[in-house]
């Protein structure tokens, strides 16, 4: 089950993004992507849950810099 600001990836056009909102019945997702142009704001793409896919949380820089 998703939960806002879960990172998603949705599967047909492999974009990244963050969930917004999650539609009363849990059956569509709305995600969050950035913007990667430039652009301050970001777009915001409505999905089936079945198109959409949890992302695992990577390690950042800071993190690699303590092994």
């Amino acid at each position: 089950m998703f939960r806002v600001n879960d990172k998603v990836k949705i599967m047909d056009t492999g974009e990244i993004g963050y969930v917004e909102r999650l539609s009363e019945g849990g059956e569509r997702v709305m995600v969050r992507i950035p913007s990667s142009d430039g652009w301050p704001y970001p777009h915001h793409v409505y999905a089936v849950k079945e198109k959409v896919q949890k992302v695992g949380k990577g390690k950042s820089s800071s993190e690699e810099a303590l092994l």
